[in-house]
């Protein structure tokens, strides 16, 4: 018989309990509570899909600058980066608005940019207190974008107490590979009917090196981050929530984009000649970016048959973005572009229970995304100066509006769980007009998505799960209305009649735990209608990309996690990662483009309340020569393969001196000090040339790190 778990939130707000998820740091795989997974906490071993949790443990002893260093090496999970603070997750291959990123339950990929590594900068690492990772269509619950799969990054916050208490955090930090500086506190007030939660953090660094020594141009950046967060009880059952955050990055260089322009534009005619960058080395970058979130949200526990229990949230959010190009040789912006993208949501879900063994849960969302960029464009005619040039509309009231309707049911049965749901959206994209797009720029997408799952409990051993879901993903505003040089070196050719992507996924796997060892392995078949991709346009006059519908394209993988506990305070743990992804398309008979290599990673933690941590891992990854050069025009790398080596060391003292705990750990990353790149980043070869100022996109050397954590 399935309870109801006391404590639900709303899918746009916290959606877990802080307390709750420091008292399941012990485990990823059995035992571990998800939200994201179903809407409503569940047990994972009761879920009908490859889902992971990263605890709040591994957060404070990893030195990540990024979501992406946390989510690298996790199974089915890989990262395109760009050199700087920048790293899009990729899952089981699918990439960018192909996954939906979640910051406390609200979505920020309505609001994504055309640079890459934008979906991973807008939130501080230190203010995370977890991850949870959802493999496969999850468009049921999240709509657009989760064809691919969800990843939640819920941050820190507290939770009611019995008497009234002050609580709070800090942590400093330091790291020699790009002398980078970090700091974070926060403090939680509270008592049996009210929360209020400050926090704020501070991160700088400067350029890092690679393995040779050398160091990538332009890769530091500073971030600042300030959340507020109150929690009030309006009566027994019933409660309220208020939500407030702000996000700031500044200098964020997308080094992807950086390439060594030999035409003097003088040399050409007409519109070839004004739309000519400045010869010499060019880079896109953003000078200041952030993310503004107000969000305004209700929870409460209705009388009635069914117990239903009603969630809803209402929220804005708005990223403030610049789009600047810089020309080394002029020592300045020769095009330069600030916009809001302005996102307005709301959720309603009801959660009822028909009976002791039934979950039944509906709901609705709506969403608004508006953007109008504008940019100012410096040409050889007025000496690359953007302030002389008159401003030029992009996109003219830009809009993508989506309303979706949803339902799920999980019936637990005496020998198995069973999962079913059904979601239909509407989502229409519109422009009043758009730079060198044609005609017509309204588009409305009607999409069904559906999930079917069983796990079935057989034995403590062995507990297989199946699954066959459809999500999809509608074309981004950018992708509809967009027709401009992009941070990757193209000019992309935007399309306002997309169709939606869909991927219909089945999945089989097992959970299970043999004595000391606990283990989840998957495996999966995914088809991919209209993929959406950008095929390089032979003979163009300028590298551009046209932005198209392929017929279909088709990814299938393995995946495995195993964790053996060899004592009360130590654990080792095995990871792998093996897929593979075709074209189905008749125009291309080749791999489906920038698919993650093959990877696996193997660690042991020790870990105590009181006395010497440490943590140990491996992570090797295969080489990729599996690449899509005919759709690229030969512009994806084949990569060699890598292995690297971490080690952190700490000791945590039991409650002194006013800290309820406190620990120091000093780490380090890349011991072999390894000279490796990744393989999706978009650093082309036909770009670098040393020779001209352009570097390869080499991953950070050996670093050291030290750390202090503490509660108080």
């Amino acid at each position: 018989m399935k309870r109801r778990v006391v404590g639900h939130l709303t899918l746009a707000s916290l959606l877990v309990s802080p307390a709750l998820a420091h008292g399941q740091e012990a485990s990823q795989t059995l035992g571990t509570v998800s939200v994201t997974a179903t809407g409503y906490e569940t047990l994972i071993d009761e879920t009908p899909s490859s889902v992971t949790v990263i605890e709040a443990s591994e957060i404070r002893n990893r030195e990540a600058r990024t979501l992406g260093d946390l989510l690298r090496g996790q199974p089915g999970v890989a990262t395109a980066v760009d050199g700087s603070v920048g790293s899009d997750p990729i899952i089981r291959g699918l990439k960018r608005d192909q996954v939906l990123v979640l910051v406390d339950g609200v979505r920020i990929n309505a609001m994504q940019p055309p640079a890459r590594g934008s979906l991973a900068s807008y939130v501080n690492v230190d203010l995370i207190e977890r991850i949870e990772i959802v493999r496969g269509p999850g468009s049921v619950l999240y709509g657009a974008g989760a064809m691919g799969g969800v990843i939640n990054i819920i941050t820190r916050g507290g939770d009611f107490t019995e008497e009234p208490e002050t609580r709070g955090f800090s942590r400093l930090g330091v790291t020699s590979v790009d002398e980078g500086i970090r700091g974070a506190v926060g403090v939680t007030v509270s008592n049996d009917r009210n929360v209020l939660d400050l926090s704020t953090a501070y991160l700088n660094t400067d350029d890092y090196k690679n393995g040779d020594g050398d160091r990538l141009r332009d890769s530091g950046t500073e971030q600042n981050a300030y959340h507020l967060r109150y929690r009030g009880k309006l009566a027994p059952g019933h409660e309220v929530q208020f939500r407030a955050q702000r996000d700031e990055r500044k200098d964020v260089w997308y080094l992807a984009s950086r390439n060594f322009n030999p035409i003097d534009p003088d040399t050409l005619q007409g519109e070839e000649r004004q739309m000519a960058p400045p010869q010499g080395l060019n880079t896109h970058y953003t000078p200041r970016q952030t993310r503004d979130l107000v969000e305004l949200s209700y929870e409460g526990e209705l009388n009635g048959a069914w117990a239903p229990r009603v969630e809803a949230s209402i929220y804005r959010q708005e990223l403030s973005r610049g789009n600047y190009d810089w020309n080394a040789e002029l020592g300045r912006d020769y095009r330069t572009s600030d916009t809001d993208f302005t996102t307005d949501g709301l959720q309603v879900q009801t959660e009822l229970v028909p009976t002791d063994d039934q979950i039944l849960l509906v709901g609705a969302e709506a969403w608004r995304l508006r953007a109008s960029p504008v940019s100012n464009f410096g040409s050889v005619d007025n000496d690359f100066r953007p302030s002389e040039a008159a401003p030029n509309p992009l996109i003219t009231n830009g809009r993508i509006e989506s309303v979706g309707v949803f339902a799920q049911h999980e019936t637990y049965l005496d020998w198995a769980t069973v999962n079913v749901g059904a979601r239909y959206d509407e989502v229409r994209g519109s422009a009043d007009d758009a730079l060198r797009v044609s005609g017509p720029l309204d588009k409305t997408d009607r999409n069904l998505s559906w999930s079917a799952g069983l796990t079935w409990h057989l034995d403590e051993a062995f507990n297989p799960y199946f699954s066959l879901s459809e999500g999809y993903r509608s074309a981004s505003l950018l992708e509809r209305y967009l027709t401009y040089p992009y941070s990757d070196g193209f000019t992309w050719q935007s399309n306002p009649q997309l169709d939606p992507e869909r991927n219909r996924t089945f999945e089989v796997g097992a959970r299970g735990r043999i004595g000391a060892t606990s283990y989840t392995v998957s495996a999966y078949e995914s088809r991919i209608r209209d993929y959406i991709g950008g095929r390089v346009v032979e003979g163009a006059p300028r590298p551009t990309k046209e932005t198209i519908n392929l017929d279909e394209a088709r990814i299938h993988g393995l995946e495995a996690l195993v964790e053996h506990a060899f004592t009360d305070a130590i654990t080792g743990y095995a990871t792998g990662t093996w897929i593979r992804g075709e074209n189905r398309d008749s125009r291309f008979s080749e791999p489906l483009t920038q698919m993650p290599p093959p990877e696996a990673s193997v660690g042991l933690n020790h870990s105590v309340a009181q006395g010497w941590q440490w943590d140990a891992r491996i992570r090797a990854v295969a080489s990729q020569s599996r690449t899509a050069d005919t759709f690229t025009e030969n512009s994806e790398r084949n990569t060699s393969g890598f292995a690297t080596a971490d080690l952190a060391v700490g000791y945590r003292f039991g409650p002194s001196a006013g800290f309820r705990s406190n620990e120091i750990t000093f780490s380090v990353t890349n011991i072999a000090n390894k000279t490796y790149r990744e393989h999706v980043n978009e650093m082309t070869e036909a770009r670098l040339d040393p020779a001209n100022g352009v570097q390869d996109i080499w991953a950070p050397g050996r670093s050291f790190g030290l750390t202090w954590n503490a509660e108080f």
